[in-house]
């Protein structure tokens, strides 16, 4: 897919000096750059067994449960 971003003149000529020491093509270090980042985003999201119980906070009998009592004070 093709589209256009705009940068700033700093970021430009970062870009350029990156491109000149690495010998790859700009758009192959910006298309890298963002599979990182998304890599990251991605990673930040919650484990599977939090976002289960998340979707469902009424677990089936014999299911294993969020202990509550040390957040009460009891």
């Amino acid at each position: 897919m093709n589209f256009s971003i705009h940068l700033d003149d700093d970021t430009v000529a970062r870009l350029a000096v990156a491109v000149e020491q690495t010998g790859q093509t700009r758009n192959r270090l910006i298309g890298a750059a963002i599979q990182e980042w998304l890599a990251r985003f991605e990673a930040q999201d919650w484990p599977p067994r939090l976002q289960r119980f998340l979707a469902n906070p009424a677990p089936e009998p014999g299911e294993e449960r969020v202990a509550f009592e040390p957040w009460t004070g009891a």
